[in-house]
């Protein structure tokens, strides 16, 4: 966290520690049962490390340029581990891929390889993490009875084989569930879906990686702790001249760290795709098989805002309500966007008794909710690009303080946006290095479901029949032609339209 930087030996935003960088072979080194293993790191030109919500493991790639000919000496053959320890002065977190940690990571593609001169040439070596490889190697053929946090975990040790810490959130129920010969991550993805959690009104989980290890939780376990308050966030970022100083003019590192050097709101609002695929309102029709009967159940986005932690609070760590993305407004005769359910429409089949004694996970409950939760972090996107620092990890929160864009002049301006300033979800993570500048840089994508300020509500119905004032006007074809040939061949001006 940016509060427990050790400002001693942190002196500069955008400082690292790099470890050597080796590339380690297949091969044995001589005969010994040690690997053959060469020195990349003068031949870095840039060092990429990517984490994200959306993936399940970590991935990178560093560029070289290559004066030695790797690829023929060692030579590259897309089966080799690459190590090094990268972390942040001052701060405990880091991305610690060497063999001391167990965790390296594992080359799997050579791209962009072109030669510069008769003597040196450029390629991009991509890495991931090792379960990512085994991911394809093996297959789940097995059945499941438990419940699904204990699944996961199953899966995770059992399957992948991964020995990397695991933060499981409680699900609940025991489930029971068999999966055909299926890689590990579909399963993990399928559980997922199916997952409630046991402490929040969640639907639905997120798996991935980070710098702590693997992940299994809820977006309201990222935003609250225990369920009792809203978790704090990790760092304050704000868009203001570098060289911030203390109250005795001396230079406030970790507030320079937390300097944004620009920043791209990658989306705000999209009525249309949040009403097309049920962000506000949504119908699941599902069949009961073994009773034949149908059931609909209805997710209205006002009614269930306020059961969840969000994003923001209410200024005192606790759940709110009017400071969702959908503001309260009388859209056509009394009813607001989230009035019509059968703009989205799910059909489930479901089975009370498709295992005896095992509850199905209750799809009519979990459907709607679970894709409103994940699409209205989706509508409003900002991007930062910042000062690296590996002490900040996806799955945690910040906030940014955006300026308003007020015009010169104005009576009372506002200092920052009320709507898209506040907390945010870190979403992605581009950790970059490019030595020729020998600094850390971030691109931090981040994501919030609530705004800051409340929209206003309006009651009024302010437009309902204002839209026409005429009749209705059917047209025919014909008729239009009609009219253009009147006014080619005569010159004379026809009224179609009355």
């Amino acid at each position: 966290m940016y509060s427990e930087i050790n400002t001693e030996q942190l002196k500069l935003p955008g400082q690292y520690s790099l470890s050597d960088v080796e590339l380690v072979s297949y091969q044995s080194a001589g005969g010994s049962t040690n690997p053959k293993r060469i020195s990349v790191r003068s031949l870095i030109t840039e060092i990429n490390i990517y984490e994200s919500l959306d993936n399940k493991c970590l991935s990178g790639n560093i560029v070289l340029t290559d004066a030695q000919n790797i690829p023929n000496h060692l030579p590259l053959t897309g089966l080799e581990r690459i190590e090094f320890k990268l972390f942040t002065p001052g701060t405990s977190r880091a991305f610690d891929f060497t063999s001391e940690s167990g965790h390296p990571m594992y080359v799997y593609q050579i791209s962009d390889r072109q030669g510069l001169n008769p003597r040196t040439q450029l390629y991009i070596l991509h890495f991931c993490s090792k379960e990512m490889i085994t991911n394809e190697q093996v297959r789940v053929n097995r059945s499941f009875t438990n419940s699904i946090d204990g699944m996961v975990l199953s899966v995770v040790r059992d399957d992948l084989k991964s020995k990397k810490p695991l933060i499981v959130e409680e699900t609940k129920g025991v489930r029971k569930y068999t999966m055909p010969r299926s890689r590990p991550f579909d399963v993990l993805n399928e559980f997922s879906k199916e997952a409630e959690s046991l402490r929040y009104n969640n639907a639905g989980m997120l798996f991935y990686e980070n710098s702590l290890g693997f992940n299994f939780r809820s977006y309201e376990s990222m935003l609250a702790v225990s369920g009792v308050s809203a978790k704090p966030v990790v760092a304050k970022f704000i868009s203001v001249p570098a060289n911030i100083r203390d109250e005795r003019g001396n230079k406030n590192i970790v507030r320079d760290m937390q300097i944004v050097e620009s920043f791209t709101i990658g989306s705000q609002y999209d009525t249309l795709k949040n009403l097309r695929n049920g962000i506000f309102n949504s119908r699941v029709v599902s069949h009961d098989l073994y009773n034949k009967t149908f059931k609909e159940t209805d997710f209205d986005y006002l009614t269930e805002f306020e059961k969840s932690f969000h994003t923001e609070h209410d200024g005192q760590g606790n759940k709110i309500d009017g400071k969702g993305i959908l503001p309260i407004v009388n859209f056509d005769k009394g009813k607001t966007l989230s009035d019509n359910p059968e703009g989205t429409l799910y059909f489930v089949s479901t089975t009370e008794n498709i295992h005896t004694g095992f509850e199905q996970a209750p799809q009519e409950e979990i459907l709607g909710k679970r894709v409103s939760q994940k699409l209205a972090f989706e509508a409003n996107t900002l991007t930062l690009n910042c000062h690296g620092f590996t002490g900040l990890s996806v799955g945690e929160l910040i906030s940014f303080e955006m300026p308003s864009f007020e015009p010169a002049g104005m009576d009372n301006p506002l200092d920052i946006d009320p709507y898209m300033s506040g907390r945010y979800l870190v979403k992605s993570i581009r950790h970059q290095i490019k030595t020729a500048d020998d600094k850390h840089k971030m691109v931090v994508d981040c994501i919030k479901d609530s705004v800051m300020t409340p929209y206003i509500q309006e009651t009024t119905d302010t437009f309902t029949d204002r839209e026409n004032t005429d009749n209705d006007i059917n047209v025919l074809v014909d008729q239009l032609d009609e009219t253009t040939l009147e006014e080619t061949n005569m010159g004379g001006s026809s009224k179609v339209f009355g």
